[in-house]
């Protein structure tokens, strides 16, 4: 055993190191797959919980009159994605959340506007269960994006209990991941009402 040791070129000190740096990289892996849940508060409709890693940016633009914010997401170096999300509810009398029926149409009148700059001849919708609602979604490739334009789209509308979540997320190249995580972050989104962060 030795002997087969020293002719390969492996040593048991060897061995050990390789066997450190591979529990190390795994433990840097993990650290980069930590997660945080943050509360966003919602104007007079308590907050809005979003599971994500814990070193994307985020920032909350919160417009007058109470209107529903939109969160803008990126990653913390670099621009291989943002995802801009808009928690939408009965601002006022006459204004419903939509129903599934409606965010198929909604989101299909937004794929079908798409179309014309796409690369794709037709844009599927696809449907996404989350934890507490249902919604859809659509993915197109845009034709010619220019140099500090997003070449993928990613756009729907998720039913997250009493709101509904108008999300778009914008990729490139190398940034499935992102995409991937993203949708995992809208489907286990949770509406607390009547909670302030």
């Amino acid at each position: 055993m030795r002997k087969s040791l020293k002719k390969s070129g492996w040593s048991v000190g060897r061995g050990l190191k390789w066997i450190l740096l591979v529990v190390f990289a795994a433990s840097l892996a993990n650290a980069e797959d930590t997660k945080t849940v943050r509360s966003y508060p919602l104007p007079k409709k308590g907050a809005l919980e979003l599971s994500m890693p814990a070193e994307w940016r985020c920032h909350l633009r919160q417009p007058p009159d109470d209107l529903p914010p939109t969160i803008t997401l990126a990653p913390a170096a670099g621009n291989s994605f943002q995802v801009m999300i808009t928690p939408l509810w009965a601002i006022r009398p006459g204004v419903v959340v939509p129903d599934r029926e409606e965010m198929r149409k909604l989101v299909q009148g937004t794929a079908d506007q798409a179309k014309p700059h796409a690369m794709e001849e037709t844009i599927p919708l696809r449907e996404i269960a989350g934890a507490s609602g249902t919604g859809y979604c659509f993915t197109a490739t845009d034709k010619a994006p220019k140099p500090d334009e997003f070449k993928y789209m990613t756009q729907g509308i998720i039913r997250v209990g009493e709101i509904a979540l108008l999300f778009t997320i914008l990729t490139n190249d190398g940034a499935e991941a992102a995409l991937g995580g993203s949708l995992e972050m809208l489907k286990s989104a949770t509406h607390v009402a009547g909670k302030l962060p």
